[in-house]
């Protein structure tokens, strides 16, 4: 049910006498509760077309054609299922009337649609009349932009997730009679991401998870994965799953430290009475540990996280670029609280540079940099880059990320962290001794080279029929040719670049 706020705020608008009204919602049911309790409240008669049923009258307080409004879906009375027809009709309407055009975006691209629209528009002030454009994606043509206002529907609360989840677990145990079991964090996770979707969708979902007994992380994934659905760009935010813990991230103490500072801010910032965390950008050596430690961070704070692909941002038509940016980042906002990740930035915000894209890049970084200025959401973002020439220097400017970290490569006692967390996984049996010679051996390897070299001793000694040990690691090592020796110049450049500029994550 809408809220008396929400009313309210309605009801402020509509008084301005602004001719078109847009409501841009899934949630078509708390629209008409709204406007039925707006006709309720200020004596206005609300009239409501569909391509289904054409125009009815929705509440007439006279009730002089109730006779219509209980006519059957599907059924023409007036002959105005065809929209033209409709707004001939809307002409002759008398008095002060809101007339609700559902679904009414397909419509929007006929020129006839729009002349006429935009000559009720010139003459609803003077006849009292009103218009409201509801749909799930209104594009206004830019010939009614001038007349129209928009209106956004307040998303469900937390308060109101929680009373419509209490609601049918109530009928739940009256038909079965059985409790719930699970974990209650899960729980409390789960209908805190469900926030803000329709009230449809949310009692689907809350319906779907009570039909087994037990609440667990799958039915957080599940919920997750439906949310994005529904909220589309499903394809452009990555949810990503099997995260590593932050104790499989070896090293970088400052940045683990910074974290845990700042998890309490981001989860709880009513609580903490801090302003929550924004974001970080992760700069170094290519294999260093910047994907892990992004994984990571939404692993320790018990949040999701979602990849942005920038390639499936990137479109060929003018303009669909940015258009898909926004609706990936209005997603992320609905996800809510989540890690945002944008893996190797600079590729994905640099093309604008060149003219095959006609400045597409320039136009994602400024509708980034935006976003990143004006969001409110718990969004923490997450940004790693490897190649600081290619990096957009509006997104280094002071402000825009809480943090620049530099990754550098691994130092020795980091390096024989690694070797233990890979050697583990791989069942390899290492002693102390064989870790730290291995660490020497590995000089100047990225803990990615290393993983990848640990991988290489396994299939090497298979090959041999052999078990794989700690020797079949040195001897690979010894036959790898790491980046900082193949990329030895970038990489001190890189470096030179970070001092002074970043903080070092160890």
């Amino acid at each position: 049910m809408p809220t008396p706020a929400q009313a309210d705020a309605l009801a402020e608008l509509l008084a301005t006498r602004t001719p078109i009204v847009v409501i841009e919602t899934h949630d078509e049911r708390r629209v008409l509760a709204l406007f039925a309790l707006l006709a309720q409240r200020r004596q206005r008669e609300v009239w409501q077309w569909s391509a289904s049923r054409g125009l009815r009258v929705a509440h007439n307080l006279r009730l002089a054609l109730a006779d219509l409004d209980a006519a059957a879906p599907g059924t023409d009375a007036n002959g105005t299922r065809e929209l033209p027809a409709a707004l001939a009709a809307v002409e002759q309407l008398k008095g002060d009337a809101l007339v609700l055009l559902l679904d009414i975006h397909p419509f929007l691209s006929n020129p006839v649609v729009t002349r006429a629209l935009k000559e009720l528009a010139l003459r609803t002030e003077a006849r009292g009349l009103q218009l409201v454009f509801t749909g799930h994606d209104i594009a206004l043509p830019d010939e009614l932009a001038p007349y129209a206002s928009r209106f956004a529907l307040e998303p469900m609360t937390l308060e109101r997730v929680k009373t419509l989840f209490s609601e049918e677990l109530n009928a739940r145990r009256q038909r079965s009679g059985a409790d719930l079991a699970g974990d209650r964090a899960t729980l409390d996770s789960l209908l805190r991401h469900v926030v803000g979707l329709p009230e449809a969708a949310v009692r689907q979902m809350v319906r779907s998870t009570l039909a087994d007994a037990r609440i667990c992380t799958a039915d957080l994934a599940r919920v997750l994965a439906g949310k994005r659905e529904v909220m589309g760009a499903a394809e452009l935010l990555v949810f990503e799953q099997n995260l590593p813990a932050m104790d499989q991230v070896a090293g970088m103490k400052a940045l683990k430290r910074w974290l845990l500072l700042r998890r309490e801010a981001f989860l709880d910032g009513a609580a903490s009475g801090l302003p929550p965390p924004r974001g970080v950008l992760l700069l170094g050596v290519q294999g260093a540990g910047k994907s892990l430690a992004a994984k990571a961070i939404a692993a320790s704070w018990q949040v999701p996280l979602f990849r942005m692909d920038f390639g499936a941002l990137f479109d060929k038509f003018q303009g669909e670029s940015e258009r898909k940016l926004r609706e990936a980042l209005r997603v992320a906002d609905a996800m809510q609280p989540c890690v945002l990740w944008m893996d190797e930035v600079e590729k994905g915000l640099s093309s604008g540079s060149g003219d095959g894209d006609s400045g597409a890049g320039q136009r994602m970084l400024g509708t980034l940099l935006t976003w990143m200025a004006e969001r409110r959401s718990s969004v923490f973002l997450v940004a790693t880059a490897n190649d600081i020439e290619r990096l957009p220097p509006e997104l280094m400017r002071k402000g825009r990320f809480d943090e620049i970290f530099f990754v550098d490569l691994p130092d020795a006692a980091t390096r024989e962290a690694i070797f233990g967390i890979h050697l583990g996984r791989h069942r390899i049996a290492a002693q102390a001794s064989d870790l730290a010679a291995l660490a020497t051996a590995s000089d100047g390897f990225a803990g990615a080279e290393i993983e990848a070299a640990v991988l290489a001793a396994r299939y090497e000694a298979h090959a041999l029929g052999q078990a794989a040990g700690v020797a079949h690691v040195r001897a690979e090592l010894a036959r790898t040719r790491p980046l900082s020796v193949t990329r030895a110049e970038a990489i001190e450049a890189l470096r030179a670049w970070a001092r002074g500029r970043t903080v070092g994550t160890d």
